[in-house]
């Protein structure tokens, strides 16, 4: 007799299938690695509120994990030239991120080595790297180039001139960024994602669009809010008939400290509803949403929801990109397929979804984060240049519904996420000293987060992730 496979925690008690038992019967099947599950116990069920609101906490942060971590950068279509610069600014440092060559990407530490002027203030493209200030120059390949009245400098060496640099790592057209010299490679640092997106590239996409906003949140309160869908009840209810929440699966690996994901089914309603709902039923809230004020369609006999909305996603795709997706699996399709990659980086692996988050702290606020929102497309099938990047700023009373790049449904649901996080970090903030508590499964992602955290901020260097021990 087989031994039984095991799709989720033992002890989960919901009346609603699970992710493996949704696409179970889908009928375009999903590939093998959707059809796994990882599960390992994370011993972090809470954290000190500190950890989200104290100055000396994100100090320490700065000071012990954002060097040692690979960042997630630029993309290598935002550089295309030689002699083009991205600035990034890294929590703690500010980097020239410039294609110094048709096949070298550097990241210069953005400071003049004279008085420490930043030596770029924004993007740009230059044949040499010159000071504002009082005119030292440096090559594109970081040598000393020029030094206005050198005979003031006796002693001076050219050799002790070069720029400082950070190490590049690059993966499927992201530039990552790594201030420490004997950190792992960003190969083994990103641990089961390229095996999970070898077959679905980003290096066949481009940057389109970044939607830039400010959230009055600390930046793992941030990240947080999307590495789990528990919080569709309260903040998205919209999406309770469809949403899938307690369908989720939250996959952690043992062996990998940094990658996690969830599998969010769509077209499955939530556990939180007082009642069941038909197929038609689940359709029409869906539908609703998405079209409002339209006429929905009546399921034949037979044929689920997620399985008429992942046909429609297919054939909405394959007219918006000129690329046929009509074999594509129902779960690649329709469903969240998300990636965290520690710190700061989100990916998604689903067709509806071509995005990828990024978050950073807001330097000298702890409430306070950039959230980027980056859409990509497939590059040009000639093979020509891509548009630049569509940079859209979220000002402080501008909202994702009214930015006119997504939906208006769809920028309602990033809407309320803003919402959520600011109230949330309101009440991190003001609401005593209670320990932050976390589930045992839906949250698991979060839990895993802060147990590599807690590795990065330990004294003891040997609990650094991937760190070979001599």
């Amino acid at each position: 007799m087989g031994t039984e496979l095991k799709i989720a925690p033992a002890y989960r008690d919901s009346h609603l299938p699970l992710y493996q038992e949704v696409i179970a019967g889908d009928p375009v099947p999903a590939p093998a690695l959707l059809r796994e599950y990882s599960e390992i116990d994370v011993p972090v069920a809470r954290v000190s509120r500190d950890e989200y609101r104290s100055p000396a906490f994100a100090a320490l942060e700065e000071e012990r994990m954002w060097p040692r971590v690979w960042q997630f950068a630029c993309r290598e279509e935002q550089i295309p030239e030689v002699g083009d610069c991205v600035v990034y600014e890294s929590p703690g440092a500010s980097f020239i991120i410039m294609r110094s060559a048709e096949d070298d990407i550097r990241a210069y530490y953005n400071s003049c080595l004279h008085r420490g002027m930043k030596l770029c203030a924004g993007d740009t493209s230059v044949t040499k790297l010159s000071c504002p200030f009082h005119g030292f120059t440096w090559n594109l390949d970081g040598t000393l180039a020029h030094v206005p009245s050198r005979w003031d400098f006796p002693g001076l060496k050219d050799a002790d001139m070069n720029l400082p640099q950070a190490r590049v790592g690059r993966w499927q057209g992201f530039v990552f960024i790594n201030r420490d010299h004997d950190a792992p490679p960003l190969e083994d640092y990103l641990g089961h994602l390229p095996g999970h997106f070898a077959d679905w590239s980003y290096a066949d996409k481009y940057l389109a669009t970044v939607i830039k906003k400010t959230v009055d949140a600390n930046w793992k309160t941030a990240v947080e809010a999307f590495l789990e869908s528990y919080h569709l009840a309260g903040i998205h209810a919209q999406a309770l008939p469809f949403g899938g929440d307690a369908s989720t699966q939250y996959d952690v690996w043992a062996d990998d400290p940094h990658v996690t994901r969830f599998l969010e089914p769509t077209g499955v309603m939530s556990d939180q509803l007082p009642r069941a709902l038909s197929e038609q039923e689940i359709l029409n809230a869906a539908l609703s949403v998405v079209f409002a004020g339209t006429e929905p369609p009546q399921l034949e006999d037979g044929m689920k929801a997620r399985h008429y909305m992942a046909a429609g996603m297919r054939a909405a795709m394959s007219d918006a990109d000129g690329v046929d997706y009509s074999a594509m699996s129902d779960a690649e399709a329709a469903d969240a397929v998300q990636y965290s990659v520690f710190p700061n980086m989100i990916i998604f692996r689903s067709l509806g979804y071509p995005y990828v988050y990024r978050f950073l702290p807001v330097r000298g606020d702890v409430n306070r984060a950039t959230f980027e929102f980056l859409i990509f497309k497939p590059k040009p099938k000639d093979g020509g240049m891509v548009p630049e990047v569509n940079v859209v700023d979220l000002g402080e009373d501008d909202t994702f519904a009214s930015a006119g790049v997504l939906p208006p449904w769809h920028g309602e649901i990033y809407d309320q996420d803003v919402y959520g996080l600011r109230q949330c970090q309101a009440g991190m903030r003001d609401g005593g000293d209670r320990d932050i508590l976390y589930s045992a499964y839906q949250e698991v992602r979060i839990r895993h987060l802060h147990q590599t955290l807690a590795r990065y901020l330990s004294d003891d260097p040997a609990d650094t992730p991937g760190r070979a021990q001599a």
